[in-house]
């Protein structure tokens, strides 16, 4: 009988014991390698102890920064990607697209992390359908960082923050005049580049996007943005103030180190500004430039900028979906919306933060006071998603507007011939896309016969019901020009 008690009381040690030393769950987060994202997953910790939520430990699997949408693709589909999923440029779409993304609309709205509570120009980037699949970890625009200091050492007036094409060429003028020794290679440029994402917000200041209104067809084929091409070329080759690639590559001499170091050449004024966001806080604030401003692309009379950050999905083949909805509202919650505030690494995904004296006046960074109310007014005002068409990757179709430009640049095909093959290959890939599913082209071709409403529309001088238009800038860019017909839902656009 002792021997029976003595093996009961080895068992329910033994389980005891097990119940202990048992693991929490395990959810893998598919995202970019930061410094910042160890101290992310130590607050996380300390907000589901702070709020008694489930314990559970989130281990990130880094992603590369390139192709990695068809890498995570591939491991979707074959059930073996991250519990939690990164989304940038369009992925989110391309995800959802082949049932990667849990649908979260009616567990944002009981946990605290529906859509409405982030930006309003960001939530056609998370939203498929008026379906929600995600939330932002950041957001924010994209605009030009100013060096005062640069224009400082030379007399020049600071950059206005918004100013137009002649406007723009002007200073640039001035600044590398300012700079250039007489008889000596040009080693200082107004900005490095205006990248695809510049040439399509000059393009939308004219009142043209990248896709139709519907997100159909390529606009590249257009005279917008074949004046875009010439302009840029203007400023590259004739008035100097943007360097050619070989210039660029010559400052650091090795075409590979370049991007490392961009930061560097701004902050010693090689180039008086730099494309960028919020997020280039956290390089200028170990290696300088130490006074900033910020100005808007220059415009051609509509302003406006892309709204952009990243968003987390929750993988429908997750084991632990339940607890991985605990980190989308983390995002949402008021400690993770601070740690973004201080490191700096982009707008905080609530917008009422932005409001705060922590966000407006760092303590730790007076010289930046003069920034960041004016960042979140450039999102507020001007700020609008990217143009996803739901057939064809924004990578892709970014490639071939890049591959067009070079081309144009380097002189071995003119705006026109370059911008036609451009077009010609995205619409291309747009048609074999739609067609691949019976599902895919019943949609494309409801949105081909909108396009011929919109279109008819518009030559007749009727307003256009804003719902047949799915381009996140021409619903924007309708109702500013008086064009659109909005139902009672829309009228807060």
């Amino acid at each position: 009988m002792l021997l029976v008690i003595l093996s009961l009381a080895s068992v329910v040690t033994f389980l005891n014991l097990s119940d202990t030393k048992r693991e929490r769950p395990v959810l893998h987060w598919v995202t970019t390698a930061e410094t910042i994202r160890d101290g992310q997953l130590e607050l996380f910790q300390q907000w589901l102890k702070k709020h008694d939520y489930p314990e559970m430990e989130i281990r990130m699997d880094i992603r590369a920064r390139k192709k990695a949408d068809v890498k995570n693709i591939v491991q979707g589909v074959s059930g073996v990607a991250g519990d939690l999923l990164d989304c940038f440029n369009g992925e989110l779409l391309q995800y959802q697209s082949v049932g990667m993304l849990e649908d979260v609309t009616e567990v944002a709205k009981e946990m605290g992390f529906e859509g409405i509570k982030t930006y309003s120009s960001f939530r056609s980037s998370m939203e498929v359908n008026g379906r929600q699949y995600g939330f932002p970890r950041n957001a924010g625009p994209i605009f030009l960082w100013v060096n005062v200091e640069a224009f400082e050492r030379v007399g020049l007036p600071i950059p206005p923050d918004v100013w137009n094409f002649e406007e723009f060429e002007q200073v640039g003028k001035a600044y590398v005049e300012a700079y250039h020794v007489s008889g000596e290679r040009q080693r200082f440029y107004f900005v490095r580049s205006l990248g695809g994402s510049g040439r399509a917000t000059i393009a939308r200041s004219l009142g043209v996007d990248i896709f139709n209104e519907t997100m159909t067809r390529s606009n590249y084929d257009t005279a917008v943005f074949r004046d875009v091409f010439k302009m840029n070329y203007r400023w590259i080759h004739e008035v100097r103030i943007v360097p050619t690639l070989v210039d660029a590559e010559a400052l650091t001499g090795n075409s590979s180190s370049l991007n490392r170091t961009m930061s560097y050449l701004f902050a010693q004024g090689n180039f008086g500004m730099l494309p960028g966001a919020r997020p280039g806080l956290m390089s200028f604030r170990e290696v300088g430039p130490w006074k900033l401003s910020v100005s808007e692309y220059p415009n051609g009379g509509f302003r406006n900028t892309y709204s952009n950050g990243g968003i987390v999905g929750v993988y429908t083949e997750s084991k632990h979906k339940e607890l991985a909805y605990y980190f989308l509202k983390f995002l949402a919650s008021e400690e993770f919306n601070h740690q973004i505030i201080e490191n700096g690494d982009g707008l905080p995904p609530i917008p009422e933060y932005t409001e705060t004296e922590a966000y407006l006046y760092p303590r730790d960074y007076p010289n930046e006071w003069n920034l960041h109310g004016r960042i979140r007014e450039i999102e507020t005002e001007i700020g609008i998603a990217f143009s996803f068409s739901p057939f064809i990757s924004r990578s892709e179709d970014a490639r071939k507007e890049k591959d067009a430009f070079d081309k144009f640049v380097a002189n071995r095909l003119s705006a026109e011939e370059a911008l036609a093959v451009a077009a010609k290959m995205v619409n291309a890939s747009i048609e074999r896309k739609a067609y691949e599913s019976e599902e895919g082209r019943l949609y494309y071709e409801k949105l081909l016969r909108d396009q011929e409403m919109i279109e008819n529309l518009r030559k007749e001088g009727k307003p256009v019901p804003l719902e047949l238009i799915t381009n996140p800038f021409y619903r924007r860019y309708y109702v500013e020009m008086g064009w659109a017909a909005l139902a009672e839902k829309d009228k807060s656009l």
